[in-house]
């Protein structure tokens, strides 16, 4: 492939926030070839795609070019534009700014892993608290069954719920339309909108999910790896409904279709914008299983077509709770003590088995994570804490929580006020 011809002025001489947007998904896309987790879906139209993946463009100057763009957003005065101008102009920027950092540091500039959190993800890495796992584990230690290692009795507990290969296909298929059926008593869905679940073998992922535009995403699980009955629900909730799969449906078409908001058509995994939008995707379980509901889900529908013994739902869900609330800090913690430099891999890998309670092979699987996504499990905590936060309990929760999900909405803008706006 010859290098690109295009510069950042070919956008900056419009001076036209459509031109920038046009210009930064090129980018992105080109960025995409040499980071392959840095693109997580792209639904705009197919000659954007083509025209830009006829070239090849070095990271450093798809750097240069985010320069540009920032430069020409400088010269677009947020102050003459209508209320949705200036919050697109705000988000805009960020995305941008997002971008120019991740391409220099693949051009081999160097950043702290702190300032590279604060930089892609518009959050602080949350500060070191030796013992902040230990009232999880002490709750967990009465809740197990058993005495002795807690480790070795949290896996022995979980490997009991994994679901049978055989039942895979009923489980998830009620999962997906619980909390389908939830989330649209509360949320309206597009028109045609439509998710697919399949299976499939050999692969080393448990399940992914891929969204295909038109309000459409594709799902498949893995029948060969061992996934426990919780994973069901949690992957139906944080990447169908109300999660990932809703909220790319709803954005396409107030975003991207009603208001021509290109730039929103390639979802990245790393700005201030993902941080938010992947909180609320992880709250989503919470917002439609509240309470108790959860645990009589598991108990009315999941457990029996599991073939596990309803009665024990109750204590299976608490243990869930705790479990996943280690993970969720304990992944952010590992991940700035090993990439800042605080662990070597030998000790971050033990910290995963001693302190997550993983075994060796979870582990190491878990880190490898790490390196390819970095500062991702800081922003998914974060994300998760500053969305928890803002939609808060009693009146407008919903409606809080769907902004959150819905809108581009950056960490400081639900971090600054207590209302959508």
């Amino acid at each position: 492939m010859e290098s690109s011809t295009y510069t950042g002025e070919n956008a900056a001489e419009a001076r036209d926030m459509d031109a920038v947007a046009r210009f930064y998904v090129k980018c992105a896309l080109w960025l995409g070839v040499h980071d392959p987790v840095f693109v997580d879906a792209y639904f705009g139209p197919a000659a954007v795609r083509d025209e830009a993946l006829t070239v090849t463009v070095p990271p450093d100057r798809i750097a240069g070019y985010a320069a540009d763009l920032l430069a020409t957003l400088d010269r677009i005065d947020p102050d003459r534009l209508e209320e949705a101008g200036r919050m697109r102009h705000t988000h805009l920027r960020e995305m941008i700014r997002a971008l120019n950092t991740r391409a220099g540091i693949l051009a081999g500039e160097k950043l702290s892993f702190d300032a590279e959190t604060e930089a892609l993800y518009g959050v602080a890495a949350t500060e070191d608290d030796t013992d902040w796992y230990g009232e999880l584990h002490a709750t967990l230690d009465a809740r197990l069954p058993g005495d002795g290692n807690l480790s070795v009795r949290y896996r022995a507990f979980m490997d009991s719920y994994v679901i049978p290969s055989d039942r895979l296909e009923p489980v998830f298929a009620a999962a997906f339309a619980e909390s389908r059926r939830r989330t649209v008593e509360r949320l309206p869905l597009p028109a045609g909108e439509r998710l697919e679940i399949g299976y499939t073998a050999g692969e080393p992922w448990e399940a992914f999910i891929r969204y295909l535009g038109d309000a459409t995403s594709l799902v498949r699980v893995n029948a060969d790896l061992p996934v426990t009955i919780d994973r069901a629900l949690a992957y139906a909730c944080h990447e169908g409904y109300p999660g990932r799969h809703t909220m790319r449906t709803i954005r396409e078409t107030a975003l991207v279709r009603a208001r021509g908001w290109i730039e929103h058509s390639v979802v990245t995994l790393a700005s201030p914008l993902a941080t938010v939008a992947e909180g609320a995707a992880v709250l989503g379980e919470e917002m439609i299983f509240s309470g108790h509901e959860r645990a009589q889900f598991f108990e009315e529908v999941l457990f029996p077509l599991a073939g596990f013994e309803p009665e024990d739902a109750g204590l299976f869900d608490a243990v869930v709770i705790e479990s996943t609330a280690l993970n969720r800090t304990g992944n952010a913690r590992v991940a700035r003590k090993y990439l800042g430099g605080v662990l070597s891999r030998e000790e971050a890998c033990r910290h995963l088995r001693d302190v997550l309670l993983l075994d060796r092979e979870a582990a190491e699987a878990r880190l490898r994570l790490i390196e390819e996504f970095r500062a991702y499990p800081v922003a998914l905590a974060e994300g998760y804490r500053i969305v928890r936060d803002y939609v808060g309990d009693g009146a407008g929760r919903w409606e809080r929580f769907v902004h959150a999900l819905t809108e581009p909405a950056l960490p400081g803008d639900l971090t600054s006020s207590g209302s959508p706006g």
